[in-house]
């Protein structure tokens, strides 16, 4: 160890003793003098006032700099604005600004202009990455989805899809695009990871079901019951919507991603209230993508895992009606609803009503065909009127509300039982009127509070409906808030609750008592 002590003094300095576990005397080595040591005091005094002067000297260039470029600090607005990682990826390697340019520009453009060129890309494209939902798609035959179009060209006999964006088949005409999201929701998954993708997207499609949130069964479900099925009646044997249905279960049956989860993670479409009947008891599992739920059992589909998507409307959009005052002014008729009359089930109310109103003057109360005149005469009426009628049918909804939505015509909803796209995030009574049926059958009752409305509170509700309509659109290329990146986000709410599920079905995995093999004796 070691030790100081007194060992007498050498001139003026002192010396140290080195001393072993023996303690006997060592070495000496000499220290530093007493007035070396005041000198060193100095110099530590000094140094402390030099870096207090600094400090001081910094701060009131800070201050300066702060008065000259008052927006400097935005630089960290930008950076927890997006993703940190994203940014920094960004700007290394995409955002490269020459020099000069960046000289020319105060501190305060240069970051404004940075920000807008992040938020461009982000928005142009489609990638992993920004995608807020990663799902996987089988490669299912053509004769489950493109292959039941006739411009569906097949170049060999291994090609699965159409080989790029501009060779997408058109979805049929007439009434069969009101069940079309099916074709919009697949063709956007299948161009999201092609390498000339401009538009945006919601979901990107994986490789790799293990990195998928949710599987995609390519089926289109609607066109196939549409184009394909038959009545029970004209044949013993099983038509080709009902052949298709079959060998789709045996497939995903045989398939590791189907198995690890009975299905839960998978997403079907059948917008039709009609599609997938003949094996819908084995899908009960899957989220479906619907219309609504009138034609399903509760313990099949339901709101707490499926996802309501909006028809495609077949009116076009009144792109036109601007002005929400001139629009109240310019619509003499009050209520107006054209189509069937006489429906079943839950439709009764329409025969009801038709008699409570058809004396109204003020009121279009008409039988309506499904025919291009049809289509016509209902968007010159619903164009001309305040409000249109949204009544339960066979279902409790139908494409007449997003008629009404694209013609800026405010719906009066009388349907108990409706269930509406995307309302957990939309607020529906900021545009529509609703009302129960009971009410409704009472004599006098609609038309005495349509005629309550003021303009101020009809045109509330007109802007209102101007400004969401974009939610309601089917279109590809696609754009942000449209109605494919909405469903889209709307299946992607599901998912939490589907890992959930999963999480807790797993928790005695490893405790689980598995049977043994009997022993033979």
């Amino acid at each position: 160890m070691w030790r100081a002590v007194q060992a007498g003094r050498t001139g003026s300095k002192l010396v140290s003793l080195e001393v072993g576990q023996d303690d006997d005397l060592a070495k000496a080595k000499p220290l530093r003098s007493v007035d070396d040591s005041a000198w060193i005091r100095k110099g530590y005094v000094v140094a402390c006032f030099a870096l207090l002067a600094l400090f001081l000297f910094s701060g009131l260039l800070t201050h300066i700099g702060r008065s000259l470029a008052p927006s400097a600090p935005n630089v960290l607005k930008y950076v927890t604005t997006f993703n940190a990682e994203n940014f920094l990826d960004r700007f290394n390697s995409e955002v490269e600004p020459d020099e000069d340019s960046i000289a020319d520009l105060p501190v305060d453009g240069f970051v404004s202009n940075l920000g807008s060129n992040l938020t461009k890309q982000r928005s142009a494209g489609c990638n992993e990455r920004d995608a807020k939902l990663k799902v996987f798609m089988y490669d299912l035959p053509p004769e489950f989805h493109y292959g039941m179009m006739a411009d569906f060209v097949l170049e060999s006999k291994q090609q699965v899809w159409p080989k790029n964006v501009s060779s997408l088949p058109k979805y049929p005409g007439g009434l069969y695009q009101q069940h079309s999201p099916e074709y919009w929701l697949i063709s956007d998954l299948l161009t999201s990871d092609m390498p000339d993708r401009s538009s945006p997207c919601t979901a990107f499609r994986v490789r790799r079901w293990q990195d998928a949130d949710v599987i995609l069964v390519p089926f289109f479900a609607s066109l196939s019951y549409n184009k394909y099925s038959r009545p029970a009646s004209y044949s013993k044997h099983l038509d080709m919507n009902q052949k298709l249905q079959v060998k789709l279960v045996s497939f995903l049956k045989a398939q590791p991603a189907w198995q690890a989860s009975n299905g839960e993670d998978h997403v079907v479409v059948i917008h039709h209230p009609n599609s997938m009947v003949y094996k819908r008891e084995q899908f009960r599992n899957v989220m479906f993508v619907v219309a609504d739920f009138g034609r399903y059992g509760a313990e099949v589909a339901n709101i707490r895992k499926d996802v309501v998507a909006p028809y495609k409307h077949v009116i076009p959009n009144f792109d036109e009606d601007l002005d929400s005052a001139a629009s109240f002014q310019a619509r003499p008729t009050l209520l107006f609803f054209q189509g069937a009359i006489v429906r079943k089930e839950g439709g009764i109310i329409r025969q009801q009503l038709y008699e409570l109103l058809r004396e109204e003057p003020d009121v279009v109360f008409a039988t309506g065909a499904t025919t291009s005149e049809g289509i016509r005469t209902a968007t010159q009426g619903m164009r001309q009127s305040k409000f249109c009628l949204h009544l339960a049918g066979d279902t409790p909804s139908s494409n007449r509300l997003f008629d009404a939505v694209a013609s800026h015509c405010v719906p009066l909803i009388i349907s108990d039982e409706i269930e509406l796209p995307f309302e957990d995030v939309l607020d529906y009574s900021e545009f529509c009127l609703f009302m129960n049926s009971t009410d409704a059958l009472r004599k006098g009752f609609v038309t005495d509070l349509l005629r309550k409305f003021t303009v101020t509170e009809w045109t509330r509700m007109h802007e209102r409906m101007r400004q969401v309509q974009h939610h309601f659109q089917y279109q590809h290329p696609t754009a942000l808030g449209d109605a494919v990146h909405m469903t889209w986000d709307a299946i992607s709410r599901k998912v939490p609750a589907i890992i959930l599920a999963q999480n807790k079905r797993r928790r005695y995995q490893r405790s689980e008592i598995t049977p043994q093999p009997k022993q033979l004796v």
